[in-house]
């Protein structure tokens, strides 16, 4: 996260919130790197972190193992935690979250085990000067989907987990606007030309392939 900041000349202090969807490390791990290098870089303003509540004492007890003390860094770091009920709202933007099946597959050795885990992964809906944006954070499946993504602005959802026979017709038939594809899976890496033609052909014409700088204006 921080690397790829510094990569693309973006500037830490314009960042006020961080949202975090589930906690699997590739999505909450490089939040640590984040925190360190504003923190070297004399950062005084504060930094919000919304992630799943079951995360935020797991973060509180990996910063003081980073030794990232609060009492100690300069940005002032306020974790707050995300359930299914989740609004927030500031500044003409209002994000609520929709739970999806992405953790699911754990069921057995929680329950096995008896671990505190609660499974908690959410897809983010914002509304943005009358857009509706919907990120899928990961999912299960183009299942989880199918109830907030109806008439989608844009719509950005990895395509690692779910087919894409499924999920593509499922954007058509949902009249999603726009989308942007990202987390491609390995074996499809080097074939976004196919990947874009293949939407094209199943009806889907405004599609986006991610890449790191990508700007999407609304």
């Amino acid at each position: 996260m921080s690397f790829s900041l510094l990569r693309n000349k973006i500037d830490p202090e314009l960042i006020d919130s961080i949202f975090i969807s589930h906690s699997h490390v590739d999505h909450l791990g490089g939040l640590f790197l984040l925190v360190q290098m504003m923190h070297l870089l004399q950062r005084r303003t504060s930094l919000n972190v919304y992630l799943p509540e079951e995360a935020i004492s797991g973060v509180r007890n990996f910063l003081h193992t980073c030794y990232l003390f609060p009492e100690k860094i300069t940005p002032q770091l306020s974790l707050h935690p995300v359930t299914s009920d989740f609004t927030f709202e500031d500044e003409g933007i209002t994000i609520k979250v929709h739970p999806n099946r992405h953790l699911l597959g754990n069921q057995g050795i929680i329950d096995e085990l008896k671990f505190p885990n609660k499974m908690q992964s959410f897809c983010f809906l914002l509304t943005l000067s009358n857009k509706k944006i919907v990120y899928s954070g990961d999912i299960e499946s183009s299942n989880d989907l199918t109830e907030i993504i109806q008439d989608a602005d844009i719509l950005i959802t990895e395509c690692f987990h779910p087919r894409l026979e499924n999920l593509i017709p499922l954007m058509v038939e949902k009249r999603v606007k726009s989308a942007v594809f990202t987390h491609i899976p390995p074996e499809l890496e080097g074939k976004e030309k196919e990947i874009l033609k293949k939407a094209q052909k199943m009806g889907f014409e405004k599609l986006i392939m991610a890449y790191d700088g990508l700007v999407i204006d609304i």
